[in-house]
């Protein structure tokens, strides 16, 4: 059984290992059409995400500042986009919650088939490798390992395809609502993608941490309470109570590592969330006044950019 993922016993594993990626799709293998179903969803939430901001824009500049048009024109054309945006909002929720369910579904029909295959394959080891090993730490295996792949399947593989989806699409309306003020904005694209990539890497390093050692207190306690007459026989309460204490308060600094890391990453991206759009405010601004640029597209700009940095926060956590 090895330590993939983990910094124990000397062995960690890549993020970018083929054939551990190769094992992942192969136990997956009976789940296509599920994820190319829950796929294909992401393209309507996406749609329905980034349609919102465009209508708004179309609503401001073809019915609210327009002064020349009748006002049951403009009052009607307001109801009907209104509509519009709720039935988007509608239907994008309809479509998240049906890739919730499914992609739900088969996490726990993955992480079922991996606990099965995992147990049978323990119960079939010979026992000089149990003797070596903490049942606490096989159990560790068994549980949170499994759990994190049950994660992996329904909280990262479609919803990165989601994420990266959404900014590229993001990015595509920018360029096509005006070039000029785009440019500008992608400065904030290499910032944000360096800065994603330097936490994700510091981010692992910690819930690698974190997760050895909660292995290495499962295995204490296991190894406690099955031995517990005898702890009791020689007097080691004491002793074992410190262990325990010494092990428990490396876990807990270990996890305030990573809250302080989180702490510390997402005001710093809604730090640069307000100053895009202080930014467009500012030059979007300018271009208003000089008429290159109208009223409404300043303002789907403004919500575009809230919507960048989003997923950004949610690729780096994955």
């Amino acid at each position: 059984m090895r330590d993939f993922g983990y910094m124990e016993k000397g062995q960690t594993s890549s993020l970018y290992d083929f054939k551990l990626w190769v094992r992942i799709m192969r136990i997956s293998s009976g789940f296509k059409i599920p994820l190319g179903i829950a796929v294909a969803l992401s393209l309507g939430v996406t749609f329905a995400a980034l349609s919102v901001p465009y209508l708004m824009k179309t609503g401001i500049d073809s019915y609210i500042t327009v002064t020349t048009l009748p006002f049951d024109e403009r009052y009607g054309g307001l109801g009907r986009i209104g509509l519009f945006i709720g039935l988007l909002i509608s239907i994008g929720f309809a479509l998240t919650f049906m890739q919730a369910v499914l992609l739900e579904w088969v996490g726990q029909s993955v992480m079922h088939r991996i606990r099965q295959r995992l147990f049978n394959h323990i119960l079939n080891l010979d026992l000089s490798f149990l003797s070596k090993q903490p049942a606490g730490r096989l159990v560790t295996r068994l549980t949170n390992d499994v759990q994190n792949m049950y994660e992996m399947f329904t909280s990262v593989l479609v919803t990165m395809f989601n994420d990266i989806l959404r900014l590229i699409g993001i990015l595509v309306v920018l360029y096509l609502l005006n070039t000029r003020l785009a440019l500008v904005m992608t400065i904030f694209v290499p910032l944000a993608l360096i800065m994603t990539l330097v936490f994700s890497g510091l981010a692992r390093e910690k819930f690698r941490a974190i997760r050895s050692q909660l292995s290495k207190i499962n295995s204490f306690v296991q190894e406690s309470v099955s031995g517990i007459s005898i702890v009791q026989l020689f007097g080691q309460q004491r002793q074992w109570f410190e262990k325990f204490d010494v092990l428990s308060g490396e876990y807990l600094s270990r996890t305030l590592k990573q809250i302080r890391l989180f702490a510390a990453f997402m005001p710093l991206t809604e730090f640069m969330s307000w100053t895009a759009v202080a930014l467009i405010l500012v030059y979007g601004g300018h271009l208003v006044i000089d008429r290159s640029l109208s009223i409404g597209e300043l303002i789907a700009f403004i919500a575009y950019m809230r919507l960048f940095f989003q997923p950004l926060r949610e690729l780096a956590q994955k």
